[in-house]
């Protein structure tokens, strides 16, 4: 697999680090791998973090272990990275490096990489590898994961056509309701998508009007783009020695 590192954006500069809690949720963390080049600077050790273990699915391995490939590649060697790629992205991908760090991303069609190399200085580690479910973590950085001020939906129990206002509990009847739940739903998707709103989004609003705005089915990150709820794990962040 070819993979071409990119620019990244301020606003995903959080992205380097662990996330944890919601945060870790709304952008489809999978987890980070650390590692270190030993005292010489030609060995080899790393430690992988679950962020969210669901999502360390077999196609994220396998994409992974490429990745680390590519990136041994770039040091010269096939089995290691070491301190020659700091001085190959040095002279190579100027326009990512900072004052303190090396640092890039890496977005394939599934998944997303922020690497972060900095110099050593007694530092403990050498490198940090965030990775991210783009399922997640694109409609995030699109700002989707946010709850719109209001939409229309249609009431499972009636099928009648409804309007729903943030944080509002309950719902009011729409003037446009028709007695076919069929038609009602084509009115709630024209007229959600005229305004920008995403299924997701009106899954998570009829859920806060009916359970509350607290409960996990009112974050939008919770369902999948056609609006069926998957409710997050609660996985912790768990070490493997690589």
């Amino acid at each position: 697999m070819d993979f071409k590192p990119e620019k990244v954006e301020t606003r995903e500069n959080e992205l380097f680090y662990r996330l944890d809690g919601e945060a870790a949720e709304r952008h489809g963390f999978v987890g980070y791998l650390r590692g270190d080049y030993g005292r010489d600077g030609k060995e080899f050790w790393t430690t992988w973090f679950n962020g969210q273990r669901r999502l360390k699915s077999s196609s994220f391995k396998r994409e992974f272990n490429s990745l680390i490939g590519w990136l041994k590649a770039q040091s010269g060697r096939s089995d290691i990275i070491d301190t020659s790629f700091e001085n190959h992205c040095l002279q190579n991908l100027r326009h990512h490096v900072t004052d303190t760090a090396v640092r890039f991303k890496v977005q394939t069609e599934n998944f997303t990489y922020y690497a972060r190399f900095q110099p050593r200085m007694g530092a403990d580690n050498d490198f940090y590898i965030t990775a991210f479910d783009n399922r997640w973590l694109l409609p995030e950085l699109a700002g989707k994961h946010e709850l719109p001020v209001d939409c229309y939906s249609v009431l499972p129990s009636t099928g009648e056509l409804i309007l729903i206002v943030r944080e509002r509990y309950r719902y009011s009847r729409s003037s446009n309701s028709t007695l076919f739940p069929d038609i009602n739903r084509k009115i709630a998707d024209e007229s959600n998508a005229h305004c920008g709103v995403t299924r997701q989004q009106e899954e998570a609003m009829l859920a806060g009007s009916l359970f509350g705005w607290d409960t996990p089915a009112a974050k939008p990150w919770n369902y999948d783009e056609n609006g069926k709820l998957r409710l997050p794990s609660k996985n912790k962040n768990e070490p493997e020695r690589g």
